[in-house]
């Protein structure tokens, strides 16, 4: 069973990103950066990097495999998200794991509603993404820049579009196969 975290305040949240700011560019700041969410996170393996300007919003809620990057001016929050072991991140992702909810004809005040984000093992979120609440990633896919993805996929896959579907899927080798191929 794992522990609970406790939540950021926003004066915590706002420390976070100063000290980020002040640490520099390059793999050993990404590992630096790494290094200062560790704690606050609900689990987190080895060699957890985060880029310039990344920002995850609830900490306490996510877990991190071994290996997993994040990359500049991404977002994860608001809700929980398992990344698994060897996850890469680009640069841009939005992953966002709690809806907002109706009130009264508005969102504006109508609270929001977490679910579960869920990223399988070494699987690549190519630049500009956006993920939405409660979706699952397979292992090994590649998610193509730009995609907005709103529902589940398995795994070896190649997914992009907006909304996202499977435009192909990866050999053992590696290599893409497109499905109009």
């Amino acid at each position: 069973m794992q522990k609970e975290r406790t939540p950021l305040t926003g004066g915590q949240r706002l420390s976070m990103k100063l000290r980020g700011l002040l640490i520099p560019s390059g793999p050993h700041g990404d590992a630096r950066r790494g290094a200062l969410y560790r704690p606050h996170l609900l689990s987190c393996g080895e060699n957890f990097k985060v880029a310039e300007q990344a920002f995850i919003y609830s900490p306490e809620k996510l877990r991190a495999g071994d290996h997993v990057y994040v990359g500049f001016c991404s977002y994860l929050g608001n809700g929980p998200i398992a990344l698994e072991d060897e996850v890469l991140i680009g640069n841009h992702v939005s992953i966002t794991a709690a809806n907002h909810l109706e009130k009264d004809k508005s969102f504006r005040f109508g609270g929001s509603e977490p679910k579960e984000v869920r990223i399988g093992r070494g699987t690549w979120i190519a630049a500009h993404v956006c993920i939405t609440a409660g979706v699952s990633i397979g292992a090994g896919s590649l998610v193509a820049a730009g995609a907005v993805v709103t529902r589940d996929f398995g795994d070896r896959l190649v997914i992009g579009g907006v909304p996202a579907k499977v435009i192909g899927h990866l050999d053992d080798a590696g290599n893409i196969h497109r499905i109009d191929d």
